[in-house]
């Protein structure tokens, strides 16, 4: 028996291959009335790079190089509004270019989270945290073929206890 689809972690790299797998998400969640879930995983570089950069540019400039990333990924997932009115604006003008009744476009959105660490690792987790029913993914483009899965969704595929759904980019 099919389960209902009450939250979805939608994991983003921030690229505009992942445009179609927001749309999705937003889609599902429409459909359902379900609570979404944003996650951007901000990866720490290798070590003998982050080593080499620290010595290159010195330990507080490359400390600041690093905080201004991070910031600046905030600011472009949120802005300066709370999380619930950035979720609920672009779910608006998914509705609005899909031609969707405005009163059965809702969901219970909940946040937007911005995580550090390997992103395998952190999906899964915020996965299972939030209790969540459903990950939505986003393929790539690649030089060779339409759409690419990488090391990391096929790691996230065999790892999680729920359903996932990659979505392959627009052409």
């Amino acid at each position: 028996m099919l389960q209902p689809i009450q939250s979805i972690l939608f994991a983003t790299d921030l690229t505009e291959n992942c445009q179609a797998a927001y749309d999705f998400t937003l889609a599902l969640a429409t459909q359902f009335k379900a609570t979404i879930y944003l996650l951007h995983v901000i990866e720490p570089l290798p070590e003998n790079l982050d080593g080499r950069l620290k010595t290159l540019l010195g330990k507080h400039q490359w400390e600041d190089m690093v905080h201004s990333q991070q910031t600046n990924v905030r600011r472009s997932l949120l802005g300066k509004k709370s999380t619930n009115v950035v979720v609920r604006e672009a779910l608006t003008k998914f509705c609005n270019n899909s031609g969707i009744d405005e009163s059965e476009c809702d969901f219970q959105s909940r946040e937007i989270i911005i995580s550090d660490g390997d992103v395998e690792e952190e999906i899964l987790k915020h996965a299972r945290e939030n209790e969540c029913d459903l990950i939505v993914l986003g393929a790539h483009k690649t030089v060779f073929s339409k759409t690419s899965v990488g090391s990391k969704t096929k790691n996230v595929l065999k790892q999680a206890g729920v359903p996932v759904t990659v979505v392959p980019p627009r052409d």
